[in-house]
């Protein structure tokens, strides 16, 4: 008996068992092979509270546009309204609409690139709803797929893992949407129309043991096509009888971001589960002509005064951006100067990936100590002190080395002897 039963199951040795017998096997939905049929919604398998086998009816509508070229320029402008440059961005970004159309997508890289803000921005050019989670070291099949917790009655009540809840939330998507559309209730373009489906983020992807927690859907996330989600249903076997089947829809993705320069607390990531994800890597913005300050610097002054200005500005007196950046042009061109060399690869040193977020943390407390009454220099030396140092704990002798050598040569002498006492914490 004990091979009939899947790990994970509840087993109670007192119960006796009837089993009902073989019915005949649902004949499979009339759905064509390319475009989902657009007139008619099928009513066959209604969605109530007591069943979940209507989510069948939704594998076969993929998502709405497939045009790369136009869904990779709605892209890019929100990349420019939201300030996030990326390198070769539009190659990066039509790399990663690509995998979207095929299936699930990896974003890896530094710390600070803009992999969250670059998922979420596609997930709102594609038109969905983006749900977001951290993966952690805890993770396990039930914060995944879900199983039974225990309620405040002491009974055990089912609870929805990331992706199942996830996966649900889309069908339920999905079917407004194609529901609308069949009845001609709203036109394509407009604003009012409903997303088109929901998709998952997770973040930290590699915190957890992610091969041990997703395992058991590996063969549905292999394939987005109809064929595969129909005949590869979620198993929730913690769900009452009717529910204990979900069917992922076609329009359903996962994206994932990794920090894949930070190798503590992590964990490996099996070819088996590379198979089934496009992993992009999102690096650090390129590298401009030194004697002028960069787009990514420009940007990352603007994020930080928009931030300043947005939560401070009713206690802050504040100068203007234009004559916040005159005040500080010496300290935002070493700034620039700085983070350059930090990544530079030479024969002897290798690059450290510093990310913009890291810029725009320094210029935070740049413009915090100045608009306070420091004095410029001393708040670029404290901005990279607190907020970059303590970072470098990674970092091998030679780029450490360099590192110290920068802040000399810049004048920084709180982020030297923070970089000191980073290698020697009994130091002063």
């Amino acid at each position: 008996m004990e091979g009939l039963l899947q790990a994970g199951r509840p087993i109670n040795d007192d119960l006796t068992i009837e089993i009902a017998p073989a019915t005949e096997e649902p004949a499979p939905l009339d759905v064509p092979s390319t475009t989902p049929p657009k007139a008619e919604v099928s009513t066959e398998n209604e969605p109530n509270e007591d069943n979940l086998r209507w989510t069948r009816d939704f594998c076969a509508y993929p998502l709405r546009d497939a045009d790369v070229t136009r869904i990779t320029q709605t892209v890019l402008k929100r990349l420019a309204e939201s300030r996030i440059v990326l390198p070769e961005a539009e190659a990066l970004v039509a790399r990663c609409v690509t995998a979207l159309l095929v299936g699930h997508l990896v974003l890896q890289g530094p710390p600070g690139t803009g992999k969250t803000t670059l998922a979420r921005i596609l997930a709102d050019a594609f038109d969905v709803l983006l749900l977001e989670s951290t993966a952690t070291s805890e993770w396990s099949p039930f914060h995944v797929i879900g199983g039974l917790r225990p309620a405040a009655d002491g009974s055990l009540q089912p609870s929805y893992g990331k992706v199942s809840d996830a996966a649900l939330k889309c069908a339920v998507h999905v079917r407004t949407d194609v529901t609308a559309e069949a009845e001609g209730a709203v036109e394509d373009s407009a604003p009012s129309r409903q997303r088109q489906g929901a998709w998952l983020l997770i973040d930290e992807f590699n915190r957890a043991d992610i091969d041990k927690a997703i395992g058991s859907l590996y063969t549905v996330l292999s394939s987005c096509d109809a064929a595969n989600l129909e005949r590869s249903p979620i198993d929730l076997w913690f769900e009452s009888e009717g529910r204990q089947q979900l069917w992922v829809p076609g329009r359903f993705r996962i994206i994932a971001a990794m920090n894949d320069l930070d190798t503590s607390f992590v964990n490996p990531i099996s070819q088996g589960l590379t198979r089934r994800f496009q992993f992009i890597t999102v690096g650090t913005p390129p590298t401009g002509d030194p004697t002028e300050l960069s787009t990514e610097t420009i940007n990352s002054l603007h994020i930080a005064y928009d931030w300043l200005s947005e939560t401070y500005g009713a206690v802050l007196t504040l100068a203007s951006l234009e004559a916040t950046r005159l005040v500080l042009a010496t300290e935002i061109s070493s700034l620039q100067a700085l983070i350059t060399g930090l990544r530079q690869t030479t024969d002897t040193v290798a690059g450290w990936p510093v990310g913009t977020a890291q810029v725009v943390d320094i210029m935070r407390v740049m413009l915090l100590r100045t608009v306070s009454g420091a004095e410029t220099k001393e708040a670029l030396d404290w901005g990279v002190a607190d907020r970059l140092v303590p970072q470098m704990g990674q970092l091998d002798e030679f780029q450490l080395s360099r590192a110290g050598d920068l802040f000399e040569h810049t004048g920084l002498t709180n982020a030297r002897a923070a970089l000191q006492h980073l290698l020697d914490p009994h130091s002063t």
